[in-house]
């Protein structure tokens, strides 16, 4: 038989059902859920019903939750067409994760859970525990904790740090997630973000590394495939503990042992903390506090998005420069709600015409795709002149493409030109690295005088967060450490 018969088959219209309804219930049930699904159904097919008396699967994981800054402000805004503006941005961290081998698992409102399933080491030290006991050259210490045990051999935590960037790029997109908004939410969105710098959308990132259980939870009437571990959670606390270091990305101790060592040589070091439980809260001698808390690095991945959008107008023969757009194209409607700023405008695709995350390769799509009301990703708060609709060939080459399928990641993806760019001004002055490092050892050796100086320096080349919260820090104590100051931040 061929094609066109068996297509017109009913069995081929059942299959094709089954396949739509799976990839529902993919969508519907996340990461986690295709495995509890499957299991669930192979384990009760002779009952029809779903067995929900069975334990959940221990896990090793990366967990990267990420949240709205200003939801609320959002929601009040565009009320209705929220739903819209949220799923836009749902869609890039997703498919940018996605590409780097990272799986959706929740969407919290507001927030967003994705998962790296890791590598997990047990087994291997215990098989070879018995050989190494006997070998004094090569014998091995025995793993404190779970912690210890985990393993990215595929790269998972440098391709979920690399989707932070990509994810930090896209947001910078602005004309992407407000195309389709009516004019009269848009205007009130931009309005009410218009005294507040940087992109329309922006985000916070925790990212941390653990074990955690897999299981359904609920009943037969509303089932839910999650996660529940205290990994999760801590991941949730980074997320939220960029506000206080005012960063985007915090990364647990945990998560920055997995990445690569030349990754580990890009990211800064910002503090270290006591996590003490709930039992042990009440404690005040700092001796007990330094023996009974859970102590934990944190760091982040400094990045000037900005930059993007400095450079002058450049072409080189690879074709792979970026270029300035004076002859930018705008709605006249939008002319209230700009900022003055800049005239200058670059973007920049963040894929590949092939699917893969090309950084600054510049889509090349024939004109008669867009409209003129779509032709360019615009940043609206970041115009200098509001024209009128102008169509350029230029123009309408830059525009947000995301990611369908899966990139390769390789070390060459550091090397990337918006990687270098956005991390050019930072590394090339030499300033902000070794001085907050300088600062930060100062600052927990107790030596505030010379931490505030090296604080100072690093504000007067740039507007940094972690130096601004050190120096408030100090400031607080009179530029004193307190008595029972430990170098630890007790949280």
């Amino acid at each position: 038989w061929g094609k066109e018969v068996l297509d017109g088959m009913e069995t081929k219209f059942l299959m094709n059902t089954l396949l739509r309804i799976g990839s529902l219930m993919k969508v519907g049930f996340g990461s986690a859920g295709v495995e509890i699904i499957r299991d669930n159904l192979d384990r009760g097919r002779k009952k029809d019903v779903l067995e929900l008396s069975r334990q959940g699967t221990t896990v090793s994981c990366i967990f990267l939750f990420c949240d709205i800054r200003q939801f609320t402000d959002a929601t009040e805004c565009l009320q209705e067409e929220v739903f819209v503006f949220t799923n836009k941005i749902a869609a890039v961290v997703h498919s940018i994760c996605h590409s780097y081998g990272g799986t959706a698992n929740k969407n919290i409102g507001d927030a967003f859970l994705v998962s790296w399933l890791l590598d997990d080491e047990t087994d291997k030290e215990e098989r070879k525990e018995e050989d190494d006991m006997f070998d004094v050259s090569t014998s091995h210490v025995m793993f404190s904790s779970d912690s210890d045990h985990l393993c990215a051999r595929n790269n998972q935590a440098d391709k979920a740090l690399l989707a932070v960037v990509k994810i930090s790029i896209a947001l910078h997109y602005d004309y992407f997630f407000v195309e389709t908004m009516n004019e009269e939410a848009r205007n009130r969105l931009l309005t009410k973000l218009s005294k507040r710098k940087g992109p329309i959308v922006q985000m916070g990132f925790g990212l941390h590394a653990g074990k955690a259980v897999q299981g359904a939870i609920g009943s037969p009437r509303k089932l839910d495939a999650t996660y529940i571990s205290e990994s999760v959670e801590r991941a949730e606390f980074l997320e939220s503990s960029t506000k206080t270091y005012g960063v985007p990305l915090l990364m647990s101790e945990t998560f920055y042992n997995l990445l690569d060592s030349a990754n580990k040589y890009r990211c800064r070091k910002l503090d270290q903390l006591i996590l003490l439980s709930a039992e042990n809260d009440s404690l005040v001698d700092p001796r007990e506090i330094l023996d009974s808390g859970e102590k934990m690095s944190i760091y982040t991945f400094d990045m000037d998005i900005d930059a993007l959008w400095k450079v002058p107008s450049t072409n080189d023969d690879d074709g792979n420069s970026t270029t300035s757009n004076s002859d930018v194209e705008t709605r006249r409607s939008l002319k209230k709600a700009a900022l003055k700023r800049r005239s200058s405008v670059r973007r920049l695709t963040v894929a590949q015409s092939s699917g893969e995350l090309g950084g600054s390769t510049i889509q090349r799509t024939k004109s008669r795709r867009f409209s003129s009301t779509t032709a360019v990703n615009l940043p609206f708060r970041d115009l200098e002149n509001v024209v009128d609709d102008i169509e350029t060939p230029e123009a309408r080459k830059r525009i947000l493409v995301l990611p369908s399928g899966v990139s390769k990641y390789s070390d060459k993806s550091w090397t990337e030109p918006d990687i270098k760019a956005i991390r050019n001004d930072l590394v090339m002055k030499g300033v902000l690295f070794p001085k907050f490092d300088d600062g930060l050892k100062s600052y927990i050796a107790k030596d505030w005088e010379h931490a505030k100086k090296c604080f100072e320096t690093v504000l007067i080349q740039r507007d940094d967060g972690p130096s601004r919260y050190f120096l408030k820090c100090i400031e607080k104590h009179g530029g004193k450490p307190p008595r029972d100051f430990i170098g630890y931040k007790i949280v």
